[in-house]
């Protein structure tokens, strides 16, 4: 004989049997939201992770945005007041066009998700959630394990009258297994549709039994002569032993012949950047790579081989492949690279970015291309921005599920078996390309 309550195990809820019928039992309340000194202990970890390490601006806007909400000033966190606090902007910008704020913020966004998928954030019992639509961060407890079940409530089954126990747990488990079967019907049908977009854009490499070569962009660097660097010595400090240092040398002491051009040797940092997380992503899915710097590639070597070119105008292939292409990176000496878009019969229709000596930039602009019907004769994928910065933002773009499928999805239908190139811009804040937003795109 059955007791009255009597708790079932291995149905995958928690289940009680009782005489008087089906119910269900609510959980308990809702966790208390995190202490001030949680959060502020929280919140430095947070910026000390290499989620944020090296983003300045996105340190100084979360911080901010969270000591604003500690004080009780939330509902004050305006999209102009962040401008002026956090980003130096004069009262009277027009944010109309000034869109650091809401980059800045998408940013932020990205960056708090990577830190909370990392082994570091998973752990953490505390969360800052910045949504989409506000500036106010939220703050709360993340649930234990045992309450991220499907289960919300408890419960409790009828034992019915003349049920023979044999009979009570066939019925149960027949119950259990059309559960299970509805929750897989459920998780097929609600898979996430950005991530198959991405799984049809690596497709080819990903079935091709060959890994994949990256060709990277091989920058001529000068090294100071021995002579510029003797007299760099002589204008020392007294005491300065700084290993890193720029060259000083007073004006009109150097000649052309003090610049020492270095090939082969060097590699962009953005260019290193795309690298990585292209290989990374591949390597996750058992993907083999191959790194070559394309100064040192044959058009041999790239016959029927599926290749992943980063960089624009240091990259040899780039710009040898581009020429049927209809966006199609431009520059000659003397000038500024160029993004043009060729399908526009007037010309007018190019992106660039102001030169700048010291090579910052508050902007760039950015190529992914996939060509499927190379003269290689086999896939050819270009990562390529302006600056380094742009180049960056695209391996970032190709690695990650989310924004690349968001933009696949919005190509015309039948893309995955086309030609396909997409133009896209991004805000620099702090050296760091925020996320890109597309301005043009083009499928054959």
């Amino acid at each position: 004989m059955l007791n009255r309550f009597s708790q079932l195990e291995g149905c995958g809820c928690s289940m009680l049997k009782s005489a008087t019928g089906v119910r269900e039992l609510p959980l308990g309340p809702e966790p208390l939201a995190p202490t001030p000194e949680e959060i502020r202990q929280h919140l430095r970890a947070v910026m000390a992770s290499p989620a944020f390490h090296g983003t300045k601006r996105c340190q100084q806007f979360l911080e901010y945005v969270c000591n604003r909400s500690l004080a009780g000033e939330g509902s004050a966190l305006k999209e102009r007041t962040i401008a002026i606090e956090v980003f130096g902007r004069q009262p009277e910008s027009d944010l109309g066009e000034d869109t650091i704020v809401r980059v800045g913020a998408r940013e932020v966004r990205k960056r708090l998700a990577q830190y909370y998928v990392s082994p570091e954030g998973t752990a953490c019992k505390v969360r800052i959630d910045l949504r989409s639509g506000s500036y106010a961060p939220e703050f709360r407890y993340v649930p234990a394990p045992h309450e991220e079940e499907p289960a919300t409530a408890i419960t409790v089954i009828e034992k019915q009258p003349h049920l023979s126990n044999r009979r009570l747990y066939f019925t149960l488990g027949a119950v259990a297994l059309a559960g299970l079967a509805i929750l897989a019907v459920v998780k097929l049908s609600g898979s996430n549709p950005n991530t198959a977009a991405f799984q049809r854009f690596w497709e080819p490499v990903l079935k091709s039994p060959d890994p994949l070569m990256l060709a990277v962009a091989h920058p001529i660097v000068y090294h100071p002569s021995l002579r510029a660097t003797k007299l760099s010595e002589q204008n020392r400090p007294s005491g300065d032993v700084t290993l890193q240092r720029s060259i000083q040398v007073p004006p009109n002491e150097l000649n052309g012949a003090d610049l020492v051009p270095v090939f082969n040797q060097y590699v962009g940092f953005g260019d290193m950047v795309a690298a990585t997380e292209v290989s990374s992503m591949l390597a996750r899915k058992s993907k083999n790579v191959r790194v070559r710097l394309a100064s040192q590639i044959e058009f041999a070597d790239l016959r029927k081989t599926q290749t992943l070119l980063i960089g624009a105008i240091t990259n040899r292939w780039t710009m040898e492949l581009q020429q049927a292409w209809r966006f199609r990176f431009s520059y000659k000496p003397g000038t500024r690279t160029v993004i043009v878009d060729t399908g526009d019969p007037s010309g007018a229709t190019a992106w660039s970015i102001p030169p700048k000596d010291d090579g910052s930039a508050p902007e760039d602009f950015i190529l992914v291309s996939r060509v499927q019907n190379s003269y290689t004769g086999g896939l050819l994928l270009v990562a390529a921005g302006i600056k380094q910065f742009g180049t960056e933002a695209a391996g970032r773009l190709l690695a990650d599920p989310e924004q690349l499928g968001v933009i696949l999805r919005k190509l015309p239908a039948g893309w995955e078996s086309k030609n396909l190139q997409v133009v896209l811009h991004a805000w620099v804040i702090g050296n760091t390309p925020a996320q890109p937003e597309v301005v043009a795109s083009h499928v054959w």
